[in-house]
């Protein structure tokens, strides 16, 4: 049977508070900006990695994160052409950054026609959606988003970012995989280790304080996605998961396979973390959940 993971009781020490500034950010989500991209997205016939494909899939989104005011773009890792956008925290900013990613290549078994609108197209625009909410307010920390190559490959965008990392990192959170509801079931699965067990005990709360509304469940998959090369650094790293795979890794992984309200309360309660690791200036008393990052090293 699944481990349900759950929130703290109300009024418990320690459990987070409602912060109605985050809920007003979360409330910035918007369906048909999910909806819109996850459909240019997957009519590039295959984003596999080396595929031309993959890379007008690269320059695409270099060019939308590029056009949303206050983000830094560049590409990053030489041919793996990781895209990594950077909202620069508060002037005084310290104890490190809070990253959220996910893998943009996609395959199939039939490499020629991979549309990969659940895995990881659907991922990907919810870390779109989340730089274009964010970018509209400040943090007092650094907030990048990643998307990553070659995940299907081996996950070598991601582990040749984490090779070279020089800045200590809070929390990195993971989409891949996580627009997958047909039965409208609303089970989300938090994969998380021993270092993000607070990071997966603050969804659990967020999830109540905020009503996402998911019946969340602990590590029912053991995906390798992009989160391990962060584990294996030793950062608290987490990735949410649909309840089940579907059409990944087929030809028949399409748009209409998309669990779009699903796809937004996950891009909400994911945003709401993020909010409060970060530091929502304009939130509470703005203060950072999480004090310390742990080393780079």
């Amino acid at each position: 049977m699944a481990v349900l993971l759950m929130a703290a009781p109300a009024g418990a020490t320690g459990a987070p508070a409602y912060d109605p500034a985050i809920a007003d950010i979360i409330a910035e989500i918007n369906e048909s900006e999910l909806q819109h991209t996850t459909f240019t997205l997957q009519e590039i016939p295959t984003r596999a990695f080396g595929s031309d494909g993959n890379r007008a899939a690269g320059e695409y989104l270099y060019a939308r994160l590029a056009d949303i005011p206050g983000l830094e773009v560049e590409f990053q890792g030489g041919e793996r052409n990781n895209i990594i956008a950077t909202l620069p925290g508060s002037a005084d900013a310290s104890g490190g950054v809070v990253m959220v990613g996910a893998h943009y290549d996609s395959t199939s078994s039939d490499p020629t026609r991979a549309p990969g609108a659940t895995d990881n197209g659907c991922g990907v625009v919810i870390v779109l959606e989340l730089a274009r909410v964010m970018s509209g307010h400040s943090f007092d920390r650094t907030v990048q988003f990643a998307l990553w190559n070659a995940e299907e490959d081996g996950r070598y965008g991601s582990t040749d970012y984490v090779a070279d990392v020089s800045v200590p990192l809070v929390l990195y959170l993971n989409y891949d995989s996580t627009c997958y509801d047909p039965e409208n079931r609303s089970v989300l699965d938090i994969i998380y280790d021993e270092r993000s067990a607070d990071i997966a005990a603050l969804m659990a709360d967020h999830n109540t304080l905020y009503a996402t509304n998911f019946t969340l469940t602990r590590n029912i998959h053991t995906c390798a996605s992009d989160h391990t090369p962060f584990q294996a650094r030793g950062f608290p790293a987490v990735t949410t998961h649909s309840e089940e795979h579907g059409p990944a890794h087929t030809p028949d992984d399409t748009i209409d396979r998309v669990s779009f309200d699903y796809a937004m309360r996950n891009a909400q309660l994911g945003l709401s973390v993020l909010a409060r690791v970060a530091g929502l200036q304009d939130g509470g008393d703005g203060a950072a959940i999480i004090p310390k990052a742990p080393p780079a090293g």
